[in-house]
């Protein structure tokens, strides 16, 4: 039995992997996706109180890409391989930030917290009582295949009910980890040894695809650069789950950094 743990996004929540219609996961898969929203436990002891015997695969989407590398490096050998799709990369300079569709938002939450929090309540006013305004905020500059989706009267249901049940409801987990990801993180991820995938598209203007080079350059152990052309950030995810649905993307290949690093 195949044990995998989904870490979403920000602002997002477990349904997430529902924005594409029902996933239809392998028979032998049991999966976990705690909603980082609120105030949680320690996500370490809910994967060993969930799973407390034998591997557990980390998928991390967009900022739960971090929270996945970190979970890694917590649970060591427990954990056999992760997925990152639309992995946000630590901000290493402030050029970084010019790269990032969300980026003056990123910068205020690390120079002004007092602003950065009083946004956050208006998000979360809009993503509680106007859901559909808040997702054509989101999606107004989509690229690729996002901008397909930003189309799709289903998909923008999914997003409004997403964002109504987690950032609406609380700001608690949307705070904390865009002020915890705006800090240097980089020293966790090299102590990362699990087989990684990186899924990106390459017209992802939320996480550019040099995030995925960024990333993989920190990793001590194997890795695989999935670029997915013409696709964005939520077209990622899709493709992403699609293939893990059908059990096709075990393949790992050496990381090109890993002697450039040692």
């Amino acid at each position: 039995m195949r044990q995998w743990v989904y870490l979403h996004g920000m602002p997002g929540g477990p349904n997430e992997l529902e924005l594409f219609g029902q996933p239809d996961w392998p028979n032998d898969v049991r999966l976990f996706a705690p909603d980082r929203n609120g105030k949680i436990r320690s996500l370490s002891d809910q994967v060993n109180e969930r799973f407390p015997q034998g591997k557990v695969t980390l998928i991390g989407f967009s900022l739960g890409a971090k929270v996945a590398l970190e979970l890694a490096a917590e649970l060591g050998g427990r954990v056999e391989m992760l997925h990152l799709a639309s992995a946000a990369a630590p901000i290493q300079t402030p050029d970084t930030l010019k790269l990032m569709a969300g980026g003056a938002l990123f910068g205020m939450a690390r120079n002004r917290p007092g602003l950065f929090a009083v946004v956050v309540r208006v998000q979360a006013w809009m993503s509680r009582w106007v859901p559909g305004w808040m997702v054509r905020l989101l999606f107004a500059s989509a690229q690729g295949g996002d901008a397909q989706l930003r189309g799709d009267p289903e998909f923008r249901r999914g997003i409004a009910g997403i964002l109504r049940r987690g950032l609406g409801h609380s700001t608690i987990g949307y705070q904390r980890e865009i002020i915890d990801y705006v800090r240097d993180w980089r020293p966790v991820i090299s102590q990362v040894a699990a087989p990684v995938t990186i899924w990106h598209g390459d017209r992802d203007n939320w996480s550019p695809l040099v995030f995925a080079d960024l990333i993989a350059a920190d990793l001590a152990g194997s890795v695989t650069i999935r670029n997915l052309p013409g696709l964005s950030h939520y077209s990622t995810l899709a493709a992403m789950l699609a293939m893990l649905q059908n059990s096709s993307c075990a393949m790992q290949t050496p990381n090109p950094f890993s002697e450039q690093m040692s």
